[in-house]
């Protein structure tokens, strides 16, 4: 269960790594507020699933039969990293256990609700291809996957059911990401979600990587430790990150041929400043987003970032990456290059490009982002604006049946894609050591999404890329100048929602 609570949810897939795993959290880890089970943690395929103190049970709806009808779903043009192939399977023997998962869970869906779930692949963009749908109340569409970067528009115009709303979903089952939930919902109203529907929005979190035998040959303390110690901070990483480079090609030019202690990007700024617990907007005990961006400690978080991320001596940044050096892959591909090939100590990235790494034959470790300071209660990590989330059009005949099918798809997306998704591909192939597989599943479970991310409050995370590119530290004019514009946004989303009629 996606949450934040105290309780831990150990791994039941793998005996022999329960106990190595507890014998680490046990015996040297912190406890980490805003932690539970793990999304690996529930693989079982009985409808009754308990997670520690909490039960989630799944009830099918009552005589829902579609009669082998088509149930269509809209989804993005799988691009880059983001594949969007949750619902494309069309066979269940192949030696992909992800495919091989989805195509049960489609089966299971015919058999539970008689219905055949398709998908149509947007021609343009989806939040285009769905407004036109919608506006023309065409009913072509039983469910819309939409980035994240596009949702909050429609969702403020009325496009969508309040999923709220509906009995046939329960969102505060497991298999909804339950921050995204209590972080996304406006006046008790939630128009889109995401959860174990989807295998995307994992892909695209932000994490870390470290280079082991780097690190080793430095003599320094591992992060590992630091975590242990509850002392993974900014600062702690910024220290072990300073003189690493090397200018291996002697050009006198740091550029991405040489060696580096941390890489990442100027676009990244954002996901580090949520690492280090900053948010653009808290909500209130009336569940309405607040401005809560501004104050003196996130004047001084920001600066610790503009800190590390324009320090020449530890520091590269992958739109400085030139394409003569690529060698005809993209600058975020090569950032695998100069990994793999221990040119780079510390590496920002995405769970996908982690994925990608998995050929590499010297050791490497996945870890959080770090926080600010030990005082900071839980790890964050941002997600990709290409994570998908569903919504059901408002044209919708019958969302208790939309609904329905988007639990059962939750549902069976936990107890069947997400083992073979988290164990197989990552814990299995990917993480090599303990350590990063319990990392892992602290990254899952302090998934982080900020609503002024999410809904574009004051462009923030423009101005906080502009910073770190010029070294310049201008929060305080920077939100003087977008206050009060910030703050009409909100408001904007809150009047809409509040005046929404279902």
């Amino acid at each position: 269960m996606r949450t934040k609570s105290s309780i831990r949810i150990v791994l039941i897939l793998l005996i022999s790594s329960l106990l190595t795993v507890m014998l680490f959290i046990s015996g040297c880890s912190p406890q980490v507020p805003g932690t539970v089970s793990t999304k690996s943690s529930q693989t079982s395929t009985k409808t009754n699933i308990e997670t520690g103190d909490n039960q989630a049970e799944f009830t099918p709806v009552k005589d829902l039969d579609f009669g082998g009808k088509e149930f269509v779903i809209l989804r993005p043009k799988s691009a880059g990293w983001a594949q969007y192939n949750d619902f494309t399977a069309t066979s269940g023997n192949t030696d992909d256990p992800i495919n091989d998962a989805n195509y049960n869970r489609m089966e299971k869906l015919s058999e539970l609700y008689k219905v055949k779930i398709t998908e149509i692949v947007s021609g343009t963009s989806v939040a285009n291809d769905a407004s036109a749908d919608i506006n023309s109340n065409s009913g072509t569409y039983d469910l819309i996957h939409i980035e994240l970067s596009d949702v909050a528009p429609l969702a403020q115009n009325g496009s969508f059911v309040d999923l709220m709303s509906l009995k046939s979903m329960n969102l505060s089952n497991p298999w909804y990401t339950q921050n995204f939930v209590k972080q996304q919902s406006i006046a008790n109203k939630l128009y889109f979600v995401l959860g174990d529907i989807s295998t995307v929005d994992n892909d695209g979190l932000s994490a870390l990587m470290f280079n082991k035998g780097m690190v080793s040959e430095r003599g320094l303390t591992s992060p590992y430790e630091h975590i242990k110690n509850n002392t993974w901070t900014i600062d702690v990483l910024h220290e072990m990150c300073k003189d690493v480079y090397k200018d291996l090609n002697d050009d006198g030019k740091g550029t991405a041929k040489d060696q580096w202690g941390y890489l990442t990007d100027y676009s990244d700024a954002i996901a580090q400043l949520n690492g280090c617990g900053m948010h653009i907007c808290e909500k209130s005990a009336d569940d309405l987003p607040v401005l809560s961006i501004y104050s003196t400690k996130n004047i001084e978080i920001v600066q610790s970032v503009i800190d590390l991320f324009s320090d020449p001596t530890s520091t590269f940044h992958v739109s400085k990456i030139a394409t003569s050096d690529t060698d005809g892959r993209s600058p975020w591909e090569y950032g695998n290059t100069m990994f793999t090939e221990n040119r780079l100590m510390f590496r920002s990235t995405a769970v996908y490009r982690i994925i990608q790494c998995r050929v590499m034959e010297d050791a490497f470790g996945i870890i959080p982002y770090p926080k600010y300071d030990s005082e900071q209660a839980n790890y964050a990590h941002s997600f990709s604006y290409a994570t998908p989330v569903i919504a059901i059009p408002k044209y919708s005949e019958n969302a208790e049946a939309a609904g329905a099918v988007i639990e059962a798809l939750s549902y069976y997306g936990r107890t069947l894609v997400l083992p073979a998704y988290y164990d197989r591909v990552l814990k299995g192939i990917v993480a090599r050591d303990e350590e990063s597989r319990f990392c892992l599943d602290l990254i899952f479970d302090t998934a982080d999404y900020d609503p002024g991310i999410v809904l574009g409050i004051g462009g923030f995370d423009v101005k906080f890329a502009q910073m770190t590119s010029t070294g310049k530290n201008t929060f305080a004019s920077d939100y003087a100048a977008i206050e009060s514009a910030a703050t009409k946004q909100i408001q904007d989303y809150i009047d809409a929602y509040q005046s929404i009629l279902e």
